[in-house]
């Protein structure tokens, strides 16, 4: 059963109305019709509701059963380099379906140069509209925020804002997931991904003196958006949230 996003200013006692992008889909897209139910999600609770009446710009919902949403362990942060954009959209729909709520895309030295000129408003747009649309087809209650682009130096900044960071690199030899992650402050995690080239030492190096922890996912060599989605993963099984 599908689920829209709605504010708690749009529910009164046991009714809901259902209004802008969320309506259209509902009644244009999906083409639900009066007495369909759906879910509904205010980001603390999540309601089980009837479609009573269909307007034009707007949807009016009884409430039949309402569930307090429980609180999982915070998913991790995912920093990733900018792929080719049909590599990227596809690590940010995943990730989002993992349970990821937030997402910095940055600029590393191997990044091809052309990629990150063509993320322009509208790029952005585009992929505001997949984490979105997966966020609402995985039945998760807030929509994940995806940051504007950065570059590497601005991206090590924002390390302190962690407990913990782990960059994947297909050099480190020391660090496997399973020691590693035993070893870190998992309360706010970041992992970060770099470009199809893999980062240079000189990053690498960068990153640690900044706390970041190098992370072997093995000795098979991962395309980027592999090591995202295995590494998400990882962490998501050992929080608990998978």
């Amino acid at each position: 059963m599908p689920q829209f996003l709605i504010q708690p200013s749009q529910i009164e006692g046991d009714r809901a109305t259902l209004t802008g992008e969320e309506s259209k889909h509902l009644v244009k897209v999906l083409r639900h019709k009066v007495g369909d139910s759906v879910f509904l999600s205010d980001g603390a609770h999540q309601y089980e509701a009837v479609i009573e009446t269909i307007h034009p710009k707007a949807v009016d919902l009884r409430l039949v059963e309402r569930r307090v949403l429980k609180v999982s362990a915070p998913s991790p942060a995912l920093a990733i380099a900018l792929l080719k954009h049909d590599h990227l959209e596809l690590v940010l729909q995943k990730g989002v379906e993992l349970g990821i709520a937030e997402f910095f895309l940055f600029v590393s030295e191997r990044t091809i140069p052309h990629y990150g000129d063509s993320v322009t408003p509208k790029k952005m747009a585009r992929f505001e509209k997949i984490i979105k649309e997966a966020a609402k087809q995985t039945g998760m209650v807030t929509i994940p925020k995806i940051h504007p682009l950065l570059t590497f130096e601005q991206l090590i900044h924002k390390f302190k804002d962690f407990s913990g960071v782990l960059l994947a690199w297909e050099k480190e030899e020391d660090n496997s997931f399973h020691s590693l992650f035993q070893t870190i402050d998992s309360s706010r995690l970041l992992v970060v991904i770099g470009p199809e080239g893999g980062f240079p030492l000189k990053e690498v190096t960068e990153a640690e003196k900044a706390g970041a922890k190098g992370l072997s996912l093995g000795r098979q060599i991962l395309r980027a958006e592999t090591a995202a989605i295995a590494t998400l993963t990882l962490c998501q099984y050992e929080l608990g949230n998978i």
